[in-house]
C-alpha cells in the first residue's frame, strides 16, 4: 500500500475551483508526416515515424505521445515505461501479434530493426533510427519485425511504449534471439 507522504486538514483558505482561469487555446501544431507510408523511403513496411513536437515553456515540456484528436489510432490497452541504463542493449526481440509503439522524448536512443518476415516485400531491410531528446518521435514497429534499442547516452533515459495489445505473464507475445546473434545483421557500436 502506498501512503501519502503527507496529510493534514488545513484551515479554510477561501480559495474555490471558479478560482481558477481556463487554459487559454493554444495554437494548433501542424501534424508532422509519419514516415514509412512510401517504400521510397526505405523503411520496412509497416514500420511508422511521427516526429513528436514538444509544448515547452520555462517549466519544461510537455509531448503527447498518442492522440485519436487527428483521426483514429489502435486502442490503448497496455503502457508502461523503461529505464535504460547508459549504454544499455535491449535486443533482439520481436512479437508475434501485437504492434510496438515506442515514444523517444529523453536521452538518445538506437534503434534497429530488421525486417525477417518472409514474403514481406521489405524481406531482409535493416532500419537504424536516433532518437530521443533531439528527434522526439513515436516508432510504431509491427508484428515480427525483430528490434533493439540502446541507451546511446551518458545518462539513464526513459521511453515509453504503448503496446496494441497487453501483455499477459502467463502467454507473452515475444520472442528472443541473444544480442550478438550473427543472423541480425547489425551491432550497436560501442559507447
Amino acid at each position: 500500500m502506498i501512503i501519502p507522504t503527507k496529510t493534514q486538514m488545513c484551515a479554510s483558505t477561501g480559495i474555490r475551483l471558479d478560482n481558477f482561469a481556463d487554459d487559454r487555446p493554444r495554437a494548433p501544431v501542424a501534424a508532422a508526416a509519419s514516415a514509412g507510408q512510401d517504400p521510397a523511403l526505405g523503411i520496412i513496411d509497416g514500420v511508422t515515424v511521427r516526429p513528436l513536437v514538444g509544448n515547452t515553456d520555462d517549466r519544461g515540456s510537455l509531448f503527447e505521445l498518442l492522440t485519436t484528436r487527428d483521426g483514429p489510432t489502435e486502442p490503448i490497452v497496455h503502457v508502461y515505461q523503461v529505464a535504460a541504463a547508459p549504454g544499455s542493449i535491449r535486443a533482439w526481440v520481436y512479437h508475434r501479434r501485437q504492434f510496438d509503439r515506442l515514444a523517444f522524448t529523453m536521452g538518445q536512443f538506437e534503434i534497429a530493426l530488421y525486417d525477417a518476415r518472409p514474403g514481406s516485400r521489405t524481406e531482409n531491410r535493416l532500419n537504424v533510427f536516433t532518437l530521443g531528446a533531439k528527434q522526439p518521435a513515436l516508432l510504431r514497429i509491427p508484428a515480427l519485425v525483430i528490434h533493439g534499442v540502446r541507451n546511446a547516452g551518458t545518462e539513464q533515459a526513459f521511453f515509453v511504449n504503448m503496446p496494441t495489445t497487453a501483455y499477459f505473464p502467463d502467454r507473452p507475445d515475444k520472442s528472443r534471439l541473444p544480442y550478438g546473434d550473427p543472423r541480425v545483421p547489425f551491432t550497436f557500436d560501442a559507447q
